[in-house]
């Protein structure tokens, strides 16, 4: 079963990442570190934010508490993690896993597994654990992110639905919803930096007589805009911050998202 092929692969995947980490963990206790920049594998990240805006679609317009942790090998080139989201009205949660494997410093693939169990949701989200095709409420999301050079520092996306909630109207078959984006940081290293992106959408299948996709009611741009990054000193603490615009013509829509990294 496909449920099965999905669960051993991320669950197989940690665990030998895990293992793999203890390993490295023990051999370094034979070593005395005086150094204090020594990574952990271990990392905890959290967010507040204004709504949570994804590839240009507003999941939610309430403010979003945002996590993202997990383990990775110490030269960071494979991590395993969990993403969570819950908004402060308590509709908004989701509860995502995926594990990202870095073979070159500006080539990055990952595989993620989404699933968004808000209590106003339309799918089904009430069986954590249903991979079925046709009812699952999960969507596994295979991506790949390429940066071309530090010269050149032009970022390239791409992201494909390969199973779960995207299945179209008719519920029949998988779409494969794919996402596509560039970005282009204008400005650097300066006060306030400012990046372009540019990001659309489109289906490899649609069913017939319909041409809807994952993003939207048919293929093209859903996200066009900048992102304005910033770091607040407070005392001896530094706080990045940033704000991002996003005009999504597919859906005839537009949003901006305030976000606070709060560690």
């Amino acid at each position: 079963m496909k449920t099965s092929i999905y669960m051993r692969t991320l669950l197989g995947v940690a665990s030998a990442l895990f293992a793999y980490t203890v390993a490295n963990a023990q051999t370094d206790t034979t070593t005395k570190h005086t150094d204090s920049t020594v990574i952990s594998p271990l990392y905890f990240h959290s967010q507040l934010k204004s709504m949570h805006l994804w590839r240009g679609l507003a999941v939610t317009n309430t403010a979003t508490l945002a996590i993202d942790g997990g383990i990775s090998t110490r030269d960071q080139k494979l991590k395993a993690g969990i993403w969570g989201g819950y908004g402060l009205t308590g509709v908004y949660k989701e509860f995502d896993y995926y594990v990202a494997y870095s073979p070159l410093k500006n080539l990055t693939f990952a595989v993620w597994d989404i699933y968004n169990y808000s209590t106003d949701a339309t799918w089904n989200n009430h069986n954590f654990f249903d991979y079925k095709d046709s009812t699952s409420g999960h969507f596994i999301d295979v991506s790949a992110n390429w940066k071309v050079s530090e010269k050149l520092p032009l970022t390239l996306y791409w992201a494909t639905v390969v199973h779960g909630r995207d299945r179209g109207v008719l519920n029949q078959k998988n779409l494969y919803s794919t996402y596509v984006q560039a970005s282009y940081p204008v400005v650097q290293n300066k006060n306030v930096n400012f990046d372009l992106i540019v990001g659309g959408a489109f289906a490899f299948r649609h069913d017939e007589g319909y041409k809807n996709n994952f993003y939207g009611p048919n293929d093209g741009f859903t996200n066009i805009g900048f992102k304005l990054t910033r770091v607040l000193e407070l005392g001896k603490y530094k706080i990045p911050v940033s704000a991002q615009p996003s005009w999504n013509p597919v859906r005839k829509a537009g949003n901006i998202q305030l976000a606070v990294d709060l560690f």
